[in-house]
């Protein structure tokens, strides 16, 4: 029964390769989904897509329910994934944040990062330190502009293994040079997408079909491979940069926020000594005509959640 699992588990994967590069729409959606996922590996992320193309947050089992505090739904069917780790395949199985619920009042809720327009100017400062690639022309061009550099880099670190997989897809009718510029092409617009697409950039206003033509190439499982390969591992760092300066973004923004409350709640507004200050007869010290502060100021912002994997 086991061994019959693992079978139709790498079909599944094996037709999901062959299938994703099939058309524009198929491929952009399969980026959307892998945008959201990017700390996984492209295997997993196609694996994911091809039963849950709407996931945002996949965890196994004990990630849930031991470092969230969260239950898996009655019913809620697991999202199968292959491990080649051991050398033979086996399976694992993770499932969404949506088929999971709190335990209790201290069951946790992932931290997904949101990409605002506040964030602009340190993420696009971030990127340009970390990828040298300017962000004066706003992030949406910087991103196309480092997701290229991106594909030139792969090409150049990846090229003699990508020549050796392109028997049997369209790929092979190709010189060397064609071949590269083909794989680079595809590359940097699949990397371009992803990015813009995580960050809420509406990448189908930035792109057309026709930017996309050179993926009908990868039409075999080892060329797909390739290229999702490329695209999930170039994703992955700078995604986990704009993550990290984001988070950093909002971290210190609520502690300015508390910090700023703090020093409101200090003063009473019209001038007297802070309630904990008390006068020698152990009554608040207030000057004549002054009355103490009410209740029901505003609360200083909440920190963080902590961090949940995606």
């Amino acid at each position: 029964m086991g061994n019959n699992n693992v079978q139709a588990a790498l079909q599944m994967a094996d037709n999901a390769a062959r299938q994703v590069t099939s058309s524009y729409q198929e491929w952009t959606a399969f980026l959307s989904t892998a945008g959201r996922l990017y700390k996984y590996p492209f295997p997993e992320q196609l694996m994911i897509y091809t039963q849950r193309p709407e996931a945002t947050a996949c965890a196994e089992w004990d990630f849930w329910n031991q470092r969230m505090r969260r239950y898996i739904r009655r019913g809620s069917k697991g999202i199968v994934l292959l491990d080649t780790s051991r050398g033979r395949p086996a399976l694992r199985y993770v499932f969404d944040v949506a088929d999971t619920s709190r335990k209790d009042e201290k069951g946790l809720n992932p931290n997904l990062w949101q990409y605002r327009e506040e964030h602009r100017d340190a993420v696009t400062a971030a990127l340009e330190s970390r990828f040298e690639v300017s962000g004066a022309d706003g992030l949406a061009e910087q991103l196309e502009q480092i997701a290229a550099q991106l594909a030139n880099e792969y090409w150049t670190d990846h090229q003699y293994d990508i020549l050796h997989i392109v028997d049997g897809s369209f790929l092979e009718e190709y010189d060397e040079f064609n071949i590269g510029a083909a794989f680079r092409n595809a590359a940097a617009v699949s990397i371009a997408y992803t990015l813009l697409s995580r960050c809420g950039l509406e990448p189908e206003t930035h792109f057309q079909h026709e930017d996309f033509l050179s993926i009908f190439d990868f039409n075999t499982r080892n060329a797909v491979t390739a290229l999702g390969m490329a695209v999930s591992q170039s994703s992955e760092q700078v995604l986990r940069q704009i993550e990290r300066t984001v988070k950093q973004y909002e971290r210190t923004k609520g502690a300015e926020r508390s910090t700023e409350h703090e020093e409101r709640a200090d003063l009473h507004p019209g001038g007297g000594l802070p309630v904990s200050q008390r006068g020698p007869a152990g009554t608040a010290g207030y000057s004549r005509g002054h009355t103490a502060p009410q209740s029901g100021g505003t609360p200083s912002s909440a920190g963080p959640r902590p961090p949940a994997r995606k």
